[in-house]
């Protein structure tokens, strides 16, 4: 045994071309199984990272939790740790900028809690020490004229938010202020003398971060022990979040109705209980593989089962190819070792061990190349995900299993590629092998003809290129089948990031602005106005519009117009529609680009008329909404359409005394409808402010907007939409402003990240594709390398015979003609059923009409033409430059 394990070395020694592409093979589909599983390993532990830094390292929060609770926690085995959170009060903010932003609420933490529980970094100073230290929120620092230092001292009459009857407000980030007309006060107050000794980074999660529309800003010190515990953050050991839900109760107390309520929602309420709220923090469960949906672990299941089949098919044509090859030039070898007493055992383990010792090579370095390429994603990743982690990078995570599953899926697939190589040595007859006449098969009872037409083409020597594929199917077969897997996955994916190209570009397609401020407080026509001036004044601004938008608009009668594509669309919600009123100047040149008179267009109404819908069986259906008549005069209800007739009033009274219900708050008014538009007007500034939903999105003047929505109204916002030449420098204009409830947003930035997340996806499906690519092309290179090395002695002869070097190449270049040919029309097909399968499992999200690959085809056609082209002509060099006599006398390859 150890004389043919000698063998093999040796064999693979002297045969290097065909033992470092099989080498090739093994490596590359190690490295492919090692990146992918190592990238989902560091993306899972990325969105681990990124949750805790949004939410907290916690499994289970709980709000208004007793001292029972807290021995239930401090008990329960698999409780790994516990975070304190406790409210002392709100006081007001000294300097205070803003009128609906007065307070400093005065939160403790346990000191685990801000080190273990949340990713929170200090700007200067230090984390506080015991409770009469404070540390200062960025939020503080802005809604503040004051000057805080590090070493200052700040005394604070802490007390109770409540309203004038009494009730307490919550003391929390969240809560908006409501004092315009002496509604709330703080009572039982009392004086708190802090050291400022630090002041925190912005971060994201909500419990260190104030809402932009909270009336307080939070300040944070060390949580004094026995002191009245308000809030929980529960972590779980690996256990624990293995059965999340059972332990959640348990440590709840929770039994019945209230049990499956966490358990189906992931939140229980319990007033007056031994709690008030508890939730589950189940993204991070999600992340970290628990709290997982059983249609979510189906997707995962199925997507990780495709790629390792399409990486385990490519793998096992290399090498099981490898292997064949090496199989069919060492016949003789075999069938002289049968003939002096080598079992078939001992052959077939001499296969076997020619494949352990490739492996032995091969997946070593496909792990190295794998750990490589994965540092390498990682820092590109972070390049381009700069600044969208919120302060998270991506990660290096590979865990050692993630090396052993590719050492071992390799070692499976290395296996099932030499096992029926080995079967088939063992069963080799000796006297057979030795004549040398399996090789090729001559079909006696049919002989291979050729189409007249090759023969006018390509002379004699393609007539015999033919018939030679005709006779060598396994070879031809093996070499079409890893084109074909290569040219379908191109195709394939291709169509996948085409669609992710076309979500962002439709996304931001013709969008002629690049800012949008969002007014969050109910302010007045005047106030408005005032703010907007304000905002314009910046010299980078090209231009801009301001509207007011109603999200509540109900009109009656729309429906009664709809066309017969909206009702073979199934849409609803017709009689609900987006009003938007621009200022008189954006809405004139708007109208007037339309081709409408002004004057007949300023009191009335536009409203847009398209729409994409798909139907209940999928189909994708557009046309217009609505038929209507020019100048249709239909019924607006400012406030939303009135809810109880006077009989209902009276009835609800029986019960309710103190209930109030004025039916004139409920009036509607008539809106003349001009005429109707199309949604997209490219390059209008106006008309990227308008819904893109199916319900109608409703057009008017600010004048006309004034007269048809009072300034009070519950459902009106203020939107000012800017082109600007410089947008950070304006966004940074418009925050120094110190306007109230802005929110300013960079359409650049959401744009460059839409882009961003789109190259990721074509990098990491390229990736792929280049891989499975170079499997393929290894073992195209394999086979017809080896093939034609086989043939030389053929070869040898033909030229023997007469056949010049211009037939010869004839006939090489029909060879290369009928592989590609016979690749591309069997794999263009799989490669565009695979695209229109992608269609349509997005087609329900993304709304795209199907559009046909070519860009992806014809890439396919020059590859598979040009590889096939480049490897016969390296192979065929090497032939040529072979004696004739030499070649025909030599028995061995």
């Amino acid at each position: 045994m150890k004389i043919l394990n000698k063998l093999t070395v040796k064999n693979l020694k002297l045969n290097k071309s065909r033992t470092i592409v099989t080498i090739i093979g093994i490596m590359l589909s190690c490295a492919l199984i090692m990146v992918v599983a190592g990238m989902a390993a560091s993306a899972q532990q990325t969105m681990v990272n990124l949750q805790i830094n949004i939410t907290g390292n916690y499994d289970l929060f709980v709000k208004g939790a007793n001292k029972k609770i807290i021995d239930n926690a401090q008990a329960n085995r698999n409780v790994k740790d516990i975070y304190i959170k406790q409210n002392l009060g709100c006081a007001y903010l000294p300097q205070a900028k803003f009128d609906t932003k007065p307070y400093i609420n005065v939160v403790a933490f346990n000191e685990k809690s801000f080190t273990d529980c949340f990713n929170v970094t200090l700007k200067e100073g230090r984390l506080p020490q015991n409770g009469n230290e404070l540390v200062l929120s960025q939020s503080v620092i802005e809604n503040s004229r004051a000057e805080f230092k590090i070493g200052d001292t700040i005394t604070l009459d802490l007390g109770k938010r409540v309203y004038v009857s009494g009730a307490e407000i919550p003391l929390n980030d969240t809560e908006y202020f409501i004092d315009e007309n002496g509604l709330e006060k703080l009572v039982d107050t009392h004086k708190k003398t802090y050291t400022v000794v630090g002041v925190f980074n912005k971060v994201s999660s909500s419990y260190f971060a104030a809402d932009s529309n909270s009336a307080s800003s939070s300040a944070f010190t060390l949580a004094e022990e026995n002191a009245d515990i308000n809030d929980l953050f529960i972590s779980f050991t690996s256990d624990g979040e293995k059965d999340y839900i059972t332990t959640s109760g348990e440590i709840l107390n929770l039994t019945g109705d209230d049990f499956e309520s966490l358990k189906n929602d992931f939140e229980v309420y319990l007033e007056n209980g031994d709690f008030y709220e508890a939730s589950i923090n189940k993204d991070l469960l999600r992340y970290k593989g628990f709290a997982l949906s059983d249609e979510y672990m189906r997707m995962l299941l199925s997507l990780a089962v495709i790629i390792i089949v399409i990486i385990a098919i490519s793998s096992i044509f290399v090498i099981r190819n490898s292997f064949a090859i090496s199989i069919t030039e060492k016949t003789k070898l075999y069938g002289m070792l049968a003939s002096i007493g080598a079992t078939s055992k001992q052959i077939r383990h001499n296969v076997l061990f020619e494949g352990f010792v490739l492996g032995i090579i091969g997946i070593p370095a496909g792990i190295l190349l794998g750990v490589g390429v994965i540092a390498l994603l990682v820092v590109i990743l972070n390049a381009l995900l700069e600044n969208m982690l919120n302060g998270i990078s991506f990660v290096y995570a590979v865990p050692w299993w993630v090396a052993v599953i590719s050492a071992v899926m390799s070692a499976v697939i290395i296996l099932f590629s030499t096992l029926s190589s080995a079967f088939r040595a063992s069963r080799i007859a000796p006297i057979t092998a030795i004549r040398g006449n399996n090789d090729i098969k001559i079909n006696k009872k049919k002989s291979y003809k050729s189409p007249k037409f090759i023969k006018k083409l390509f002379g004699v020597g393609g007539e015999i290129a033919y018939k030679n594929l005709k006779r060598s199917k396994k070879k031809y077969r093996t070499t079409v089948i890893s084109i074909i897997i290569t040219v379908a996955m191109f195709i394939s994916i291709s169509t996948f990031i085409e669609y992710g190209l076309k979500i962002a570009g439709d996304h931001f397609k013709d969008m002629p602005y690049n800012i949008t401020v969002h007014a969050n407080d109910k302010l007045s026509y005047e106030k408005y106005e005032n703010i907007y001036k304000r905002i314009i004044a910046d010299t980078d601004i090209n231009s801009s519009i301001k509207a007011c938008e109603n999200y509540y608009g109900n009109i009656v009668g729309l429906t009664d117009y709809y066309t017969e594509d909206a009702k073979a669309a199934e849409l609803s919600g017709g009689d609900l529609a987006y009003v938007f009123g621009v200022d008189n100047k954006s809405f004139k040149e708007y109208v007037t680009a339309l081709g409408y008179n002004y004057d007949d267009v300023k009191d009335k109404a536009l409203i847009t008329n398209d729409f994409k819908y798909y139907n209940s069986d999928n189909i994708l259906i557009k046309g217009k909404e609505f038929d209507l008549p020019m100048n249709t005069v239909v019924k607006l209800y400012p406030n939303g359409t009135p809810s109880y007739t006077e009989d209902d009033i009276k009835e609800i009274q029986k019960t309710d005394p103190d209930f109030v219900y004025n039916p004139d708050d409920y009036k509607s008014v008539d809106l003349v409808i001009y005429d109707t538009i199309n949604k997209e007007v490219p390059g209008s500034i106006v008309s990227s402010i308008m819904s893109t939903l199916n319900e109608g999105s409703v057009l008017v003047s600010e004048d006309y907007f004034k007269k048809l929505f009072a300034e009070d109204n519950d459902h009106t916002t203020g939107v000012i939409v800017i082109d600007s030449a410089d947008p950070v420098n304006t966004v940074e204009y418009i925050n120094n402003l110190d306007i109230e409830n802005l929110d300013v947003f960079n359409i650049n930035e959401k744009k460059e990240q839409m882009n961003a997340i789109v190259l990721i996806i074509a990098i990491f499906a390229y990736g792929f594709i280049i891989v499975i690519s170079l499997i393929g092309i290894t073992n195209v290179f394999n086979t017809i390398n080896t093939n034609m090395r086989l043939r030389s002695k053929e070869f040898a002869m033909l030229k023997s015979i007469g056949m010049t070097k211009k037939e010869f190449n004839r006939m090489i270049r029909l060879e290369s003609l009928f592989y590609g040919l016979k690749s591309l029309l069997i794999g263009v097909p799989l490669g565009l059923l695979g695209g229109y399968a992608i269609f349509k499992a997005t087609g329900n999200t993304i709304m795209l009409n199907y559009s046909f690959p070519t860009m992806a085809v014809l890439i396919s056609i020059v590859f598979v033409f040009f590889v096939v082209w480049l490897i016969m002509k390296i192979s065929i060099s090497k032939v040529n430059k072979q004696n004739i006599i030499e070649t025909i006398r030599n028995d061995n390859i």
